[in-house]
């Protein structure tokens, strides 16, 4: 018999990032890795959104990702090398927050993280050891995104991108699933 207890204990950043980062599962990673950074196609689009959803996408969320999102691919061209998060997701601004900030890492995947309810709950948890919930209005989604998650993000500079998106992830997903004690 293996007994357990949990103790939390403070890490680095680079710590941090490594051990969550190792528990990070996710049965379709390969619609992610196989297609984010590449050039944007209706297919790649798809399988990204499959991806993001966690299930095939239903009739009525394939036709809001052609509609939002493949059938606008040309106005992608329009945004030059700099631009703002909130002008990109003011001009997609139909399909849900979470998928519009989707799209956006989707179409800048180094310089815009994923942001979602487990990595918005590690961020406030790391910031404050408290348990928060995303904000359900969408427009206070985006602004979480723009006012606070990217400066937060920004502090993990120099880190694997990836690795510490799988990190926050991890994080976020495992605050929400394990009761345990938090650290004085």
């Amino acid at each position: 018999m293996k007994l357990h207890i949990y103790e939390p204990k403070s890490a680095s950043m680079i710590q941090f990032v490594d051990f969550w980062s190792e528990r990070y599962r996710y049965k379709l990673e390969n619609l992610y890795t196989d297609n984010i950074g590449k050039s944007l196609t209706g297919s790649r689009v798809i399988e990204l959104f499959i991806w993001k959803n966690g299930t095939p996408l239903s009739d009525k969320k394939d036709i809001s990702v052609r509609i939002n999102y493949i059938d606008r691919l040309d106005e992608l061209k329009e945004f030059t090398q700099d631009f703002e998060a909130g002008e990109f997701l003011n001009r997609f601004s139909k399909g849900g927050a979470i998928w519009r900030i989707f799209w956006l890492h989707c179409f800048r995947p180094d310089e815009f993280p994923i942001y979602d309810q487990h990595v918005h709950r590690a961020m406030i948890f790391i910031k404050s050891g408290k348990v928060e919930e995303i904000p359900s209005n969408d427009p206070k989604k985006v602004i979480e995104y723009i006012n606070h998650y990217l400066p937060f993000y920004s502090t993990f500079a120099g880190l694997d991108k990836r690795k510490l998106d799988k990190a926050l992830w991890s994080f976020g997903k495992f605050i929400k699933e394990n009761n345990f004690p938090m650290i004085q």
